[in-house]
C-alpha cells in the first residue's frame, strides 16, 4: 500500500477527570501498564467516560478487574458502549474492521492474547490509524518491575516505541485518601515537557467505585 500524505489538522483531547495532568489525544495509540487492579478499574472507568463523550467505546476483556458497571457507577450513559471478552488475538485483529470509524477501541489484558507478536501489534495499530481510532491497550502484571518501566513495555507491547503514550498508573492510600500516581514514558512531541511522575488526589473521583452498592 503506498504512503497517504495529508496536512494535519487540530486534534481533539480527552481528559479522564478534571485534575488529570494531560490531555489523551483522540485518535492516538496508548499502552498502560497498571500496578494494582484498583488502578486499573479508576483509570479505565473515567478514561471511557471521557472518550464516550465523543464517540462509540469497544472494550474487549482479557482479564483483569474491570466491568462496564465501572462505568455507569461514575455517571456515565452507556449508550455507546459495547463490551465482549475473548482470549484470541485473532478476534480483535478482525473486530479492528468493523467497529465504527472515529471511536475508541480498549483492550484489557492484550498481553495475555493467543497468538500475540510483535508484527501483529504492528498490524493492529496500522488498522487503528487508518480508521481514525483511539487505541488503548492495557495490561496489570501480577509482579510490576518499577526500576525497569521502559523494559516492562518492552516485555508486553513489543514494539513499545510504536505507541504515543506509555503510562504507568498506580493509586496508594494513606489515612483514607487516594492519590493517582503517573509515570509518563512516553508522549506526544507537545508533551514531552509533561514526560516524568505525576500525582493527583483522586477522593472524589474514586469514591463511587468503592462504595458498596
Amino acid at each position: 500500500m503506498a504512503l497517504i500524505f495529508e496536512a494535519p489538522e487540530e486534534t481533539a483531547e480527552v481528559k479522564p477527570f478534571e485534575s488529570f495532568p494531560f490531555g489523551i489525544k483522540e485518535g492516538s495509540s496508548l499502552a498502560l501498564l497498571f500496578s494494582d487492579e484498583l488502578s486499573e478499574v479508576f483509570l479505565l472507568s473515567y478514561l471511557e467516560r471521557a472518550l464516550l463523550e465523543n464517540g462509540k467505546v469497544y472494550h474487549v476483556q482479557v482479564s483483569g478487574g474491570f466491568s462496564p458497571s465501572s462505568v455507569s457507577r461514575i455517571g456515565a450513559s452507556m449508550e455507546n458502549f459495547y463490551f465482549a471478552r475473548t482470549y484470541r488475538l485473532q478476534d480483535v485483529v478482525e473486530a479492528l474492521d468493523v467497529i465504527e470509524p472515529g471511536s475508541a477501541l480498549v483492550v484489557s489484558g492484550f498481553p495475555l492474547l493467543h497468538g500475540k507478536s510483535g508484527s501483529d501489534v504492528i498490524d493492529m495499530l496500522d488498522r487503528a490509524t487508518e480508521r481514525d481510532l483511539t487505541l488503548v491497550l492495557s495490561h496489570t502484571p501480577l509482579v510490576l518491575n518499577e526500576l525497569d518501566l521502559f523494559g516492562e513495555f518492552r516485555r508486553y507491547f513489543e514494539p513499545p516505541e510504536l505507541f504515543d503514550y506509555l503510562i504507568v498508573a498506580r493509586v496508594k492510600s494513606y489515612r483514607g485518601h487516594y492519590r493517582l500516581g503517573l509515570s509518563m514514558i512516553r508522549a506526544p512531541s507537545d508533551l514531552i515537557a509533561l514526560l516524568g511522575d505525576h500525582s493527583v488526589p483522586v477522593d472524589k473521583e474514586i469514591a463511587p467505585l468503592l462504595s458498596v452498592k
